[in-house]
């Protein structure tokens, strides 16, 4: 599985597919985030981020409620359930 979808973020995740809804999905060349409802009625969301590893497998880096940085990276949760992913400049060392 090459391509970051909202299945992805269910496996990659690990998610179980019966109950988790994915809200939104973000790609930023080797880097995605994903917006999840846990188990699908909106109590529990959470943000993940993944990073593309060197074999092209997306890797879970960050997970948590509200936005999410890693060096390089900032995933924000808007107001209306939708994610910005944005570029920084802070690099990983």
């Amino acid at each position: 599985m090459s391509e970051f979808d909202a299945e992805a973020a269910i496996v990659w995740g690990g998610w179980d597919a019966r109950y988790a809804r994915v809200l939104d999905v973000q790609v930023e060349g080797d880097v995605a985030a994903a917006l999840i409802d846990s188990n699908g009625d909106g109590a529990d969301v959470n943000v993940d981020l993944y990073f593309r590893d060197s074999d092209g497998r997306w890797i879970p880096g960050a997970s948590g409620n509200g936005s999410i940085s890693m060096p390089g990276v900032l995933a924000t949760w808007t107001d209306d359930d939708r994610l910005l992913l944005t570029r920084t400049d802070e690099a990983a060392e």
